[in-house]
């Protein structure tokens, strides 16, 4: 199967933007959002207009009705957002396009270095790495943001790259094995270097 190259982080990036140029009309929508388990949830219905009105490549949208991939991976980037921002005070109108920002398995990398968190981080991290079901995928991404907010409040996610991942993903097999390797080496490898540059200081 060939996959067609369309925009999904910057699709994620303009409706984040947009939320922030809400002037805090956004905690309705960002609440709605959290409540969702799915895109096809009645609560989500309140971020329909900016989500289908921000997704650019219009001729992707499902004819079947049912919410195609762009859809769901930019929807799930979206939940992860939502349910970091809550309560959260702080800026982070740019931060999901600052170089600075880490992806989510980097995040949970740096928690990773806490022994108390060790042994059961790794064990939810393996669970998503082993799955190839979309839906299961979605719900644990969204479980692990819970967690690293629980335990970094102050992490800068990069959610349009986790949207990027939640597309690839979902085009079988294959892609879904790539996506878990490139989850599995921000995890593993990223807290490995991190030990490293602690050691030589």
């Amino acid at each position: 199967m060939v996959i067609v190259k369309i925009d999904v982080k910057k699709d994620t990036a303009r409706i984040i933007k947009k939320l922030h140029e809400r002037d805090g009309n956004d905690k309705a929508i960002l609440a709605a959002i959290r409540r969702s388990n799915s895109i096809l949830s009645r609560q989500a219905t309140i971020v329909w207009p900016m989500l289908f009105g921000f997704i650019k490549d219009k001729e992707f949208f499902s004819k079947t009705g049912m919410p195609n991939r762009q859809e769901k991976a930019v929807f799930t980037a979206l939940r992860c957002y939502a349910v970091f921002e809550q309560g959260n005070d702080n800026e982070r109108d740019r931060e999901y396009i600052n170089e600075s920002s880490s992806s989510l398995f980097e995040n949970l990398s740096f928690l990773r270095k806490d022994e108390r968190l060790r042994e059961a981080l790794d064990r939810r991290v393996q669970a998503v790495l082993s799955s190839t079901n979309f839906e299961s995928v979605s719900r644990s991404v969204v479980g692990l943001t819970k967690l690293v907010k629980a335990n970094n409040a102050q992490a800068s996610l990069n959610y349009p790259d986790l949207a990027n991942d939640l597309y690839n993903f979902q085009f079988g097999y294959e892609s879904s094995r790539k996506v878990a390797i490139k989850w599995g080496r921000e995890y593993f490898s990223f807290n490995d270097q991190v030990n490293k540059e602690s050691n030589e200081d």
